[in-house]
């Protein structure tokens, strides 16, 4: 069974029991820009929630026949490009408060350059 959740103004289907995973990352030696833990943490959300969405599309059969069917089809396909635009305007390439602290703290230890966590 699925639940629709409504995120930030996206109607979004998620399974029954959704399991989070961190979005992929890089490691960088560069500045890498700090965002508050309350938005990566709906960074995380609208990840999972796009990846299960796409899972959702791939998995869809559509009756190219039906207007209606092609319609609500495309309307997710349009949901979900805006939670991977989303995405990447808000979240890809950055980092954590908290993140960025620990990241310090271990730079620190080895006699390396720290970031401004601001």
């Amino acid at each position: 069974m699925k639940k629709v959740v409504i995120f930030m103004g996206f109607v979004i289907f998620a399974s029954a029991n959704p399991s989070y995973e961190i979005p992929p990352s890089d490691t960088t030696t560069a500045y890498v820009e700090v965002i508050s833990d309350e938005l990566m943490q709906e960074c995380i959300k609208i990840y999972n929630e796009a990846k299960w969405l796409e899972q959702d599309l791939n998995s869809e059969f559509v009756n190219q026949y039906s207007s209606y069917e092609v319609d609500k089809y495309n309307q997710k396909v349009r949901k979900y490009s805006q939670m991977i635009e989303w995405f990447n305007l808000n979240c890809a390439n950055k980092q954590s408060k908290s993140a960025c602290k620990a990241a310090n703290k271990l730079n620190e230890k080895n006699g390396l350059p720290l970031q401004n966590c601001n």
